[in-house]
């Protein structure tokens, strides 16, 4: 089995040297947990290695802001962005007068750049924008089959706990799905890592502490 290196330290040895290739990997976790960081760092890492990465977001927040807050962190690579190895997209504007059209969007966006390593981050405002008009499940099915047909590495983030996982569309279309979380122990809150499925991949279980730095995001892995 081909496989990417996730480029985040501590990860790969976790996942028999990384995420399996091509695969649709979820980032569930509540806010402030390191899901953007984490897939973002990921790209940048994947452009280091010659490999294209697109960033799609909507409605939560603009691709500027996001590039602004990221920038701060060392893994960002200007440079890249401005050769084309990295891109973001923010879809926002052009779903947000015809959510119907959004997953055509997302198609045409990802076939135009031919990325390598995508990032759709989250994609939980997207299908809230669609539950209304019960097209949530319809969209859901298309996107998956669009994305494992596309020879690349995706990550997925949606705002989820634990509990939401387990009822959560995503999580049985995906082939990976990597939990982060902050609980409260002994009045102090420690962030963690935690991968609950990885098709084809014997992987380390359990409860992973993480720091994330000015370099990123990093798993200590065997720390809890």
């Amino acid at each position: 089995m081909t496989r990417k290196s996730t480029g985040i330290p501590g990860l790969d040895s976790m996942l028999q040297n990384g995420f399996a290739f091509p695969s649709a990997i979820l980032v569930a976790g509540e806010p402030g947990t390191g899901k953007t960081t984490l897939a973002v760092q990921s790209l940048f890492h994947g452009a280091r290695e010659g490999e294209k990465g697109l960033y799609i977001t909507a409605i939560s927040e603009p691709q500027w802001l996001v590039q602004k807050f990221l920038s701060s962190f060392s893994f960002y690579d200007q440079q890249l962005v401005e050769k084309g190895m990295v891109n973001f997209i923010d879809l926002g504007p052009s779903i947000a007068k015809n959510p119907s059209d959004m997953l055509e969007i997302i198609k045409k966006k990802i076939e135009q750049y031919q990325p390598e390593r995508i990032a759709i981050d989250p994609i939980t405002p997207m299908t809230d924008l669609l539950q209304w008009r019960g097209e949530t499940r319809e969209f859901m099915h298309e996107l998956f089959a669009f994305l494992k047909a596309f020879n690349s590495l995706v990550i997925i983030t949606a705002e989820m706990s634990y509990d939401d996982i387990a009822h959560s569309q995503e999580s049985y279309m995906v082939d990976g799905v990597i939990v982060l979380s902050y609980p409260e122990e002994e009045k102090v809150r420690r962030k963690f890592l935690e991968v609950l499925k990885m098709r084809g991949t014997k992987h380390t279980t359990g409860r992973q502490l993480i720091d994330i730095t000015d370099e990123g995001l990093a798993v200590q892995a065997g720390l809890r």
